[in-house]
């Protein structure tokens, strides 16, 4: 069984506006998707777990708007994720108004 330490979590969220005002909704689903990606793959998180942590976050422009994408190595893990190359688990984004 792969640990925290192996994962890499990445999640895209879409927001129909390109004003920063209005991507709240999706960066918020973003966030919560990345516990549930860890809780899917075997790791008994909570959204707690991301207090404190580290998220990168990038912002693609879309025909419509922006994709909002955010990635999670956890904190604790981290220097030994990057020492093995460890994975990287993805999900992909819905759509959100802006």
């Amino acid at each position: 069984m792969m640990t925290m330490a192996d994962k890499k979590f990445t999640v895209t969220e879409e927001s129909t506006s390109r004003h920063p005002q209005d991507w709240g909704r999706a960066m918020a689903v973003a966030i919560c998707r990345l516990t549930d990606l860890a809780r899917e793959a075997g790791d008994p998180v909570h959204d707690e777990a991301l207090l404190g942590e580290d998220l990168h976050l990038n912002v693609g422009e879309t025909a419509d708007g922006v994709n909002i994408t955010m990635s999670w190595t956890p904190r604790e893990q981290e220097e030994l994720t990057l020492a093995t190359g460890g994975e990287e688990i993805t999900g992909d984004g819905g759509r959100s108004a802006g």
